[in-house]
C-alpha cells in the first residue's frame, strides 16, 4: 500500500540536532513512505525557514510537498503567502501559535491571512496541543468562518486535547485530523469510530517521532484495507490538490 506522510519537518530540532532533505527522504523511504509534506519550524525567520523548504521541493520535486510557515502577526505575512503559494507553488500553510507566541483567539490578523490563503486553494495545517497557546477551539471557529478552506489539525489534539478535539470537530466537514503523536489508544479508537477514514490523515512528525510506530499504530484501529488507503495516502492526495 502506498504511504504519504502529510506532516514532517526540516531544520535543526528543538534539541539541536541537524537534519536535511536527503536524510528525511532516505529515512522515510526505508519505511515505504513515497511522498512527504514538510514545513520548517527551526529558527526565528520564517523567510529563511520557507526557503529551506523550497530548496527541498526543488531537490526532490517528485517526493516533497512544501508548506509555508506563516506568523500571522508578522508585518510581511501576506507578502510571504504570495511568495510561497504563488511563486514557490507550495501545497499548504502551517500555523504554530506556540512557536510564534500568539493567542489565536486574540489575533485579528488571522482572518485576513486565511482570506489571502483561500484564493490559492491550498489546505491549512495547525499545531493543536502541547501548549495553552494551541487549543483547538479558536481554530474551529476559524474553520466555520472559512468553510471553503480545508483545515488539518496536527497530532489530533495531542494528549492534552485529544478527546475534546475529536468531540468538537466531529460534525465539521472541513477539518481533518492528523495522527502523529496521538498515542492514546482510546482517542485513536474514538476517532476511528466517530470521525472515520475520510477525515483522518497519516503523518509522522519526522524527525520527532518514531516512524515505524506512527505507521503501525493505525493497523490496530479496526479499519478495512480500503479505509487504510484513505488514511495512508488518498486523503493526503486530496489535501495536496489545490481547490479551485
Amino acid at each position: 500500500m502506498k504511504m504519504y506522510d502529510v506532516h514532517a519537518h526540516l531544520g535543526k530540532t528543538s534539541s539541536g540536532e541537524e537534519n536535511s532533505a536527503s536524510l528525511l527522504v532516505e529515512d522515510l523511504k526505508r519505511y515505504g513512505v513515497e511522498k512527504v509534506g514538510i514545513s520548517s519550524l527551526s529558527g526565528t525567520s520564517t523567510r529563511v525557514q520557507n526557503d529551506l523548504v523550497y530548496d527541498a521541493m526543488c531537490q526532490f520535486p517528485d517526493i516533497v510537498r512544501g508548506y509555508a510557515f506563516i506568523n500571522p502577526k508578522a508585518p510581511d505575512a501576506l507578502d510571504e503567502i504570495d511568495l510561497c503559494l504563488g511563486k514557490y507553488k507550495m501545497q499548504g500553510v502551517k500555523f504554530h501559535p506556540w512557536k510564534h507566541g500568539y493567542y489565536c483567539d486574540n489575533c485579528p490578523q488571522i482572518d485576513d491571512v486565511l482570506t489571502a490563503i483561500e484564493k490559492y486553494g491550498v489546505h491549512v495545517q495547525v499545531h493543536v496541543g502541547t501548549s495553552p497557546l494551541c487549543t483547538p477551539f479558536p481554530w474551529i471557529d476559524y474553520a466555520k468562518k472559512h468553510p471553503n478552506l480545508r483545515f488539518l489539525f496536527t497530532h489530533m489534539g495531542c494528549r492534552e486535547f485529544g478527546f475534546s478535539t475529536i468531540e468538537a470537530v466531529r460534525d465539521i466537514d472541513n477539518i481533518w485530523l492528523e495522527t502523529s503523536c496521538q498515542n492514546e489508544a482510546e482517542n485513536l479508537l474514538k476517532a476511528a469510530r466517530e470521525i472515520g477514514s475520510k477525515r483522518i490523515v497519516f503523518g509522522t512528525d519526522w524527525p520527532y517521532k518514531p516512524t515505524n510506530v506512527e505507521i503501525e499504530k493505525l493497523q490496530f484501529l479496526g479499519f478495512s484495507e480500503e479505509e487504510l488507503e484513505d488514511i495512508y495516502y488518498k486523503n493526503a492526495e486530496y489535501l495536496w490538490t489545490a481547490k479551485k
